[in-house]
């Protein structure tokens, strides 16, 4: 079992067992159970043991801008304003947080320089290779090596539900001609976004065995999960996030 199940005062969220046997980050991915309020910061504080002001999130636009959150910001008073759909950071008692009704929640994590980032995946974010961009900034800001990172693809629509049309066939098929089996046809067409982030992932350089798939489908999970392809437009959400533990040393 790749992800665990785990409630808090009624509310179930979901954890990677690979990430949460580190002791110096913390991370959830939220449910539709017990979390159907207004107060997601509250209780993702509860979890994750920050102030709620300490949660950090922006504007999604299904783009590939990464933002990082570092000392030179000052304060965050006007994050959420900022359009991005990457966060990284390397402060602790800080936690990064995307939203998600079937795009791809990705988790990255590099265990030697203490550096953390999530990734809304959706189609366009996948074309565009967000999963790489993070990477690539990871490595190039904060000299993180390959085989200290770590990188979870969350629950999200599956290659068994997320049905395309030919236009995002062809799309995907000609930018990569060199993945195998990221579209299944079987008299309708399917897009594996899992398979294409996750390798994607492993392109960058990232070992097999650091490469950690939930295997969950949002569509087909719909008794736990929001769907906005099911649910045709739902605007509840789930919630993906991620942080450093106050306290840990470089």
């Amino acid at each position: 079992m790749t992800i665990i199940e785990r409630y808090h005062k009624g509310a179930l969220y979901y954890q990677f067992k690979r990430f949460k046997d580190i002791d110096f980050i913390n991370h959830l991915f939220t449910s539709r159970i017990g979390w159907n309020d207004e107060d997601f910061e509250g209780k993702i504080s509860d979890i994750l043991h920050v102030p709620k002001n300490n949660i950090i999130s922006v504007k999604q636009v299904h783009g590939t801008n990464i933002k990082l959150i570092d000392s030179k910001l000052g304060n965050f008073d006007n994050i959420s304003e900022l359009e991005a759909d990457g966060l990284i950071t390397d402060l602790p008692n800080i936690v990064l947080a995307t939203y998600h009704a079937d795009c791809v929640p990705i988790y990255f994590l590099d265990r030697g320089k203490k550096v953390v980032g999530i990734a809304h995946g959706g189609w366009r974010g996948t074309f565009e290779n967000i999963s790489g961009k993070m990477i690539d900034i990871m490595k190039n800001k904060y000299d993180s090596n390959s085989g200290d990172m770590l990188v979870g693809i969350g629950p999200s629509i599956g290659p068994c539900c997320y049905e395309v049309g030919k236009d995002l066939d062809e799309k995907f098929s000609e930018k990569y001609k060199g993945f195998s089996d990221i579209i299944i046809r079987n008299g309708k067409i399917f897009l594996d976004l899992w398979k294409i982030n996750y390798m994607q992932i492993e392109e960058k350089g990232i070992p097999k065995e650091n490469i950690v798939l939930s295997n969950i489908c949002t569509s087909c999970g719909i008794d736990k999960f929001y769907s906005y392809r099911k649910e045709k437009g739902t605007s509840n959400r789930m919630i993906a996030a991620i942080g450093l533990i106050e306290g840990f040393k470089h």
